[in-house]
C-alpha cells in the first residue's frame, strides 16, 4: 500500500519567541544607511529587503513624485540635513572638533536627514560649505582630517553679548567714579586732621650782611623728684603710673567658648569641603600646557626620527598646537596635540593636572594606583600650590596628568 506521510510545517515565530524578540531589537536600532530610503522614510535590514522594497508599488510611487520636482526635494532634504548638522555643532560650544566626530553624533537619530539625499556628496564637501557660508570655522591638518568650530551669527544672542558688554563697561566705570570720590574724601580727611601739612615753613636763607648775634644756650631746669610723704601707700599712690607699663594678663578662656571655637573652624573645614565637590568637571578637549614633558607618537613627523621622542612643551598656539623641545637633540617642532602623548613621572616628583576639576594645578606623584576593576591604572597626587594646597586627589586617568619640568 501506499504510505500517506503528514506535511510537516515549521511553526511561525510567536511575539514571546527569542527570534521575534531579536528581530524586534534589531528593527529599532540603528542599522546600515544605504538600505534607507530616504523618500519613504523606509529602514531596510539586509540587501534583500533593500532590492524588495524598490520593487514594490509605493516606491515607485514616490520615485515619479520626486522626478516630477527634483529639485525641491533635494532642497528640502539638504536644508533638513544642514540644520540638524548645525544644532548638533551648536551644543558642542564653541570648542574646535572633528567634523566626522560631529556627523557620528548627528547620525545616531534613528531618522536623521541621510547625506546620501542631500546635494553634498561627502562629508568634505558639506564642511567646505559651511566654511564658506560662514557658518563654522574650518580647518584642516596634515592628514587630512577636517576640524570645524561653531560660530555664532544669531543677531539676537550677538546683541545680548553687546548688550551685556556694554553694561560691564559701564559698571566699570561707575566702580571707578565712585572709587575717585572715596579717594577724593580720604584725601581732604587726611588734610583736615594735619592742617600743618598744607602750609609748609618756607625756607630761610642765611644773609652775610646780617648782623651776628651771640648765640645763647638756654637750660631747662631739673625735674623735681617728689619727695616722699612717708607711708608706703603714699609712696605707691605718688609713683602710681611710673614706669613701664605692664602686659594684659591673658583672659584664659572657657571650656565652651574653645568648644564653639572648634565647632567654628569644623564648619569652615566642611564648606571648604563641599565648596572642593561642587568644582566643575572640566574635561576640554586642549590638554597641552607649556613646560610639560610630553612624547612625540607620529612616524612621519621628520621620517621617524623623532617617534617616541621626548620632548617639553615651550609654547602653545590655538589651543591644539604646540611648540616642543626635543631633549636629546634640542630640535624644535611644531606638532598638532593629536601626535602627543603624556608622560607620567616617577614617585615623588612635580606634576601637571590637564583636566578635572582640579585643571592647571601643580602637584606631586604620591603613588600609581592599579585596581583590577578599573580599565586602567590610575594616579593619586598632592596639590602644590594654590587655593588646595595640600589636598589628595585620588583616582585621576593617565591621561590627565603628565610630567612638569623641573
Amino acid at each position: 500500500g501506499i504510505h500517506l506521510g503528514r506535511c510537516l510545517t515549521m511553526p511561525k515565530h510567536g511575539f514571546l519567541t527569542p527570534k521575534a524578540i531579536s528581530n524586534r531589537i534589531k528593527s529599532k536600532g540603528l542599522q546600515k544607511l544605504r538600505w534607507y530610503c530616504q523618500m519613504c522614510n523606509k529602514q531596510c535590514r539586509d540587501e534583500n529587503g533593500f532590492k524588495c522594497h524598490t520593487m514594490s508599488e509605493s516606491h515607485h510611487r514616490q520615485m515619479r513624485l520626486f522626478r516630477e520636482n527634483s529639485g525641491k526635494y533635494m532642497s528640502y532634504y539638504s536644508d533638513m540635513f544642514k540644520k540638524g548638522f548645525v544644532e548638533v555643532l551648536r551644543r558642542r560650544g564653541r570648542n574646535r572638533v572633528k567634523a566626522n566626530t560631529v556627523y557620528q553624533e548627528y547620525i545616531k537619530d534613528r531618522h536623521h536627514i541621510h547625506m546620501n539625499s542631500t546635494c553634498w556628496e561627502t562629508l568634505s564637501s558639506f564642511v567646505v560649505y559651511l566654511g564658506k557660508q560662514g557658518i563654522a570655522d574650518i580647518d584642516k591638518n596634515e592628514n587630512g582630517t577636517w576640524y570645524v568650530k561653531w560660530r555664532d551669527t544669531d543677531p539676537e544672542r550677538m546683541a545680548r553679548r553687546e548688550a551685556a558688554a556694554r553694561l560691564d563697561k559701564m559698571k566699570m566705570t561707575a566702580d571707578a567714579v565712585s572709587e575717585k570720590k572715596i579717594m577724593e574724601q580720604v584725601e581732604r580727611a587726611h588734610k583736615e586732621l594735619n592742617p600743618e601739612e598744607k602750609r609748609p615753613e618756607e625756607k630761610k636763607e642765611l644773609n652775610k650782611d646780617e648782623k651776628r648775634e651771640e648765640l645763647k644756650f638756654g637750660l631747662s631746669a631739673k625735674k623735681e623728684v617728689p619727695k616722699f610723704k612717708g607711708g608706703a601707700e603714699i609712696v605707691f599712690e605718688q609713683f602710681k603710673g611710673v614706669g613701664k607699663k605692664r602686659k594684659k594678663k591673658e583672659v584664659k578662656k572657657s571650656t565652651m567658648e574653645l568648644i564653639i571655637e572648634e565647632q567654628e573652624r569644623e564648619k569652615q573645614r566642611k564648606k571648604a569641603k563641599r565648596a572642593r565637590e561642587n568644582l566643575p568637571n572640566v574635561k576640554k578637549e586642549n590638554w597641552i600646557f607649556k613646560d610639560i614633558v610630553v612624547k612625540v607618537m607620529n612616524k612621519k613627523v621628520g621620517s621617524g626620527k623623532y617617534y617616541k621622542k621626548k620632548g617639553v612643551i615651550l609654547k602653545v598656539r590655538k589651543k591644539f598646537e604646540a611648540e616642543v623641545r626635543i631633549l636629546n637633540s634640542g630640535d624644535v617642532l611644531r606638532i598638532d596635540q593629536e601626535y602627543l602623548e603624556t608622560v607620567i613621572p616617577g614617585i615623588g616628583k612635580p606634576i601637571l593636572i590637564l583636566n578635572g576639576k582640579f585643571r592647571g594645578y601643580e602637584a606631586e606623584m604620591l603613588s600609581l594606583d592599579d585596581d583590577p576593576k578599573a580599565d586602567q591604572p590610575t594616579v593619586t597626587v598632592k596639590i602644590l600650590a594654590g587655593e588646595y594646597k595640600g589636598e589628595v586627589v585620588q583616582g585621576l586617568d593617565l591621561e590627565d596628568v603628565c610630567k612638569l619640568i623641573s
